[in-house]
């Protein structure tokens, strides 16, 4: 308000001492041309000259402003760029909605003239190698490092994501583990490394992996348990007895195994029956007693369960007494009387066997359940019984495989 006041005040003061210089003398202007002439004031003069000067530097003000940034031409280069950018949306969008074709065509067409060229090219790439068009993938692929050569790890990545997805494999391993050896950090090519390692069923490689995989939190934590679980797993799985090799040896390749997995996987129940068929491969499967037992009390599983009554120790009796406690708890679980009867027959009490056998074909007949009962009426003198069993097992096998 105050400034605005001083302003008020100058103003009035330079209009009051125009007028008075005007008052003093107004002398004239005298202009002719040909037979026209023009006089005025000097004052009006200056007016004229001041006003026109003004609208000159005005036009060229406004001229400079329609061709220059601010005007016509930013105009037309906002025009043109919202048309690229809409023609990349339209791809992103057909992307999402996962019309391959047409959004191939739609990015890699405004890719040029993109203002994110980059953006354009590696969803391009992407479509073309989701509809198979491997070569034009890579043609893409190229095009992104040559306009950009920092975007190479960006460009890499997506080529050996294309070739996870068309089940090449190895040329994907060449694209990821050099990048992985200098930048181990990479969520991203982690991810990608342990889906080639699970689909080539390369156990021991992904085994390496799992450290770097928790520590740099590639993927979430439930993912995490459940592939830690599945690498292990299919490590015991997949253990073969070399025949070359010691007794000796064979079995400190199962105990490295073991070794390898974390203490707080190895009461898994899955874990242990998996540990069970590697030992048992080599006939050392009478040292997982103790574990089974453990892990049956805090975990009742019924593959571990038919595993126990399956091993053949130089102690039946404790397996007999653990078994028989758990048939206190779980008295009409089939697979436990199965069990139960396998240890008895170990231990040639053919009575209990018989019992145990015909209460778990009562719950649950099966071909096999009718086979052993078979076995042990054999070995008590009950042949006409055993040739039921034989007779009853055989029909149901039959009726299981017609049913199928």
């Amino acid at each position: 308000m105050r400034a605005f006041l001083i302003a008020l005040v100058v103003a009035l003061l330079f209009g009051a001492f125009s007028v008075w210089l005007m008052q003093q003398d107004s002398g004239y202007i005298l202009i002719t041309f040909n037979s026209i002439s023009v006089e005025m004031t000097i004052w009006v003069g200056l007016l004229l000259y001041l006003m026109s000067t003004l609208a000159l530097v005005g036009l060229f003000l406004v001229f400079n402003w329609m061709s220059g940034a601010g005007g016509f031409r930013q105009w037309w280069r906002e025009k043109r760029s919202n048309n690229h950018i809409n023609k990349t949306k339209q791809g992103l969008i057909l992307f999402a909605d996962h019309e391959w074709h047409k959004a191939t065509d739609i990015l890699s067409a405004s890719a040029e003239k993109s203002v994110m060229p980059e953006v354009n090219l590696l969803f391009a790439a992407r479509a073309a190698g989701e509809n198979g068009n491997i070569d034009q993938a890579k043609g893409f692929i190229e095009q992104l490092r040559y306009i950009n050569p920092k975007s190479k790890l960006m460009a890499d990545k997506t080529l050996a994501e294309i070739y996870v997805r068309e089940e090449k494999f190895t040329q994907a391993l060449e694209l990821l583990e050099p990048i992985a050896a200098q930048k181990p950090e990479d969520s991203g090519i982690l991810r990608l490394l342990a889906d080639v390692y699970y689909l080539t069923n390369n156990w021991n490689m992904l085994q390496k992996l799992l450290d770097d995989l928790r520590r740099f939190k590639a993927i979430s934590k439930a993912d995490m348990a459940m592939l830690e679980l599945d690498v292990y797993q299919q490590l015991l799985i997949k253990f073969k007895a070399n025949i070359d090799l010691t007794k000796q040896e064979q079995i400190d390749q199962v105990a490295d195994i073991w070794e390898l997995i974390p203490n707080k996987l190895k009461w898994n129940s899955d874990l242990i029956c998996s540990y069970f068929d590697a030992l048992q491969s080599i006939n050392k499967a009478e040292k997982l007693v103790p574990l089974m037992i453990k892990s049956i009390n805090n975990h009742w599983n019924i593959g571990l369960v038919s595993r126990f009554g399956h091993l053949e120790t130089q102690n039946p009796q404790l397996q007999l007494a653990a078994a028989e406690k758990w048939l206190k708890r779980h008295p009409d679980d089939s697979t436990l009387l199965e069990s139960l009867g396998d240890i008895c027959c170990q231990l040639r009490f053919w009575g209990k066997a018989r019992d145990y056998f015909a209460s778990a074909l009562s719950i649950d007949p099966s071909p096999l359940l009718h086979s052993k009962l078979g076995e042990v009426l054999s070995q008590i003198g009950e042949f006409s019984a055993a040739q039921d069993s034989y007779k009853n097992g055989l029909v149901l096998g039959l009726a299981i495989d017609v049913k199928d």
